[in-house]
């Protein structure tokens, strides 16, 4: 089992490299992400999602959180990590914007987020497994997500 520690990207450094895409989608929204490894497709999927949310707002950080999830497979981490993500997001009206991986594995994710006070200006209902994939493409990472909205 592969573990990486101490990877961080902030919601700052979005803009500098293309980290997401938004795809067009009959009814829903689909994002795709990309990475140089897992844990960065994992922290790019989750500030696509946030984007989304949120518009890509300046977020006053304010909270720092620790978010620990598993799953039974690297698709099912993936689901679990972003639907919490959201959970946490729609309860507490809060933006996660930087994120520092302190455990990572094909089937667990542990990392530290931070997050500010923020109102969405639009909604995602649930992360869905519909048309998941997952996939290294010429030796990056990508990642096409659809949420229900």
């Amino acid at each position: 089992m592969c573990v990486i520690i101490g990877f961080v990207i902030e919601w700052s450094k979005v803009v500098d490299t293309k980290k997401f895409e938004f795809l067009d989608h009959p009814a829903d929204v689909k994002i795709k992400s990309f990475g140089g490894d897992l844990p960065e497709l994992f922290i790019n999927s989750a500030l696509g999602m946030m984007a989304f949310l949120y518009n890509s707002e300046k977020i006053d950080i304010t909270h720092s959180d620790v978010i620990e999830v598993e799953g039974v497979n690297l698709d099912a981490l993936l689901i679990n990590w972003l639907s919490e993500i959201l959970c946490l997001s729609d309860t507490h009206h809060r933006a996660y914007v930087e994120y520092e991986i302190e455990e990572f594995s094909e089937i667990k994710i542990r990392a530290k987020v931070k997050s500010g006070e923020a109102k969405a200006k639009d909604d995602i209902k649930a992360v869905t497994y519909d048309e998941l994939d997952v996939a290294k493409e010429n030796g990056t990472w990508t990642a096409e997500v659809v949420y229900d909205i």
